[in-house]
């Protein structure tokens, strides 16, 4: 419940209390003493991700060089983690798999590989853990900056920009991802779907139902979407460890059991997907803005000289993250 906007208060008063809150949570499971790295380490990345969609959403606000500084900020730390994640990501997928077909994956070449991926895992979260002091008093430097972020409206202009932005990217990528179904495409859409189901989820109390319905949907496709870049992780290692033992029938099934859920995954996303992005980007920010206008009444009309702002900054602004 915290993760979103309150009746009760402005809307820079929100995006900081917000924001503090991730950042907090995130410097938490940073800290030394967490037992459980692996889940800490998962976490806290989540609270970058949710942090950079709220650097997304008021980018029109704050400018694009606070934007940039904030959002290489938590995208860094965030990367810094990565490695370790997505070496659990692949060992616990495969783990998965042998669990749900025991009978075919319990084999000689299957075990080799799920013993290389647990060795993996390990060797990464202790290197891990000897960044996360440094990872974290960066993050205790970037908390310092929010005070002075320069949010100002508390209308609809603060994020009118940085929601039709993420919206229109998320609807290109999915059309990438639909031509050209690549790991890359799919994996860069799912960034997006991720940015906008956390956006919506800020914005709530704009309509609680609907959008928690949206959300949901979100939730799902992004699902989807994470479920099948696993997938293609856990393909790539399996592979490299076909390289290794030369030809062989259980990695060789392996792989196409891969193959076949990434398909029926990619099916699943585009029906999805098609819903989500049905509407024109400059469709869907009139009807989120409309919600805000009827949650604020009065609040939500945009002066001649703040439009004005939104076209220079849309103009200055390359389109980089």
């Amino acid at each position: 419940m915290g993760f979103r906007l309150k009746d009760a208060e402005t809307l820079p008063d929100g995006i900081k209390r917000i924001t503090y809150d991730q950042i907090d949570r995130s410097l938490d499971r940073l800290e030394l003493n967490t037992r459980n790295k692996d889940r800490a380490i998962h976490e806290a990345r989540v609270g970058f991700k949710r942090i950079r969609a709220i650097l997304r959403l008021i980018r029109g606000e704050i400018g694009p060089e606070n934007f940039k500084l904030e959002n290489q900020t938590y995208r860094d730390a965030g990367r810094q983690l990565s490695a370790a994640r997505d070496n659990t990501v692949v060992a616990d997928t495969l783990e998965g798999l042998i669990n749900d077909c025991d009978k075919h994956l319990a084999q000689p070449d299957i075990k080799l590989l799920r013993k290389r991926l647990r060795r993996l895992r390990a060797d990464q979260l202790r290197e891990k853990g000897e960044q996360l002091p440094q990872i974290a008093e960066n993050i205790k430097q970037a908390r310092a900056r929010v005070q002075d972020w320069p949010l100002n409206n508390d209308s609809f202009v603060a994020i009118a920009f940085g929601l039709k932005k993420t919206y229109k990217q998320g609807r290109r990528k999915f059309e990438n991802a639909q031509y050209e179904k690549t790991t890359v495409n799919l994996h860069e859409w799912r960034k997006d779907v991720k940015y906008l189901w956390y956006q919506v989820t800020v914005l709530n109390a704009l309509w609680p139902k609907p959008l928690d319905a949206f959300a949901g949907e979100l939730s799902k496709l992004s699902g989807f979407l994470s479920e099948d870049h696993d997938l293609a992780m856990l393909r790539q290692r399996a592979s490299k460890q076909a390289e290794t033992l030369g030809e062989s029938t259980e990695i060789t099934n392996l792989i196409q059991l891969l193959d076949h859920r990434r398909t029926e995954l990619q099916t699943k996303a585009r029906s999805l997907g098609l819903r989500i992005y049905a509407e024109k980007p400059q469709d869907f920010c009139a009807r989120l803005e409309s919600y805000w206008n009827a949650w604020r009444p009065g609040t939500a009309r945009i002066p001649e000289n703040e439009q004005l702002t939104l076209v220079r900054y849309a103009a200055s602004n390359d389109g980089r993250d």
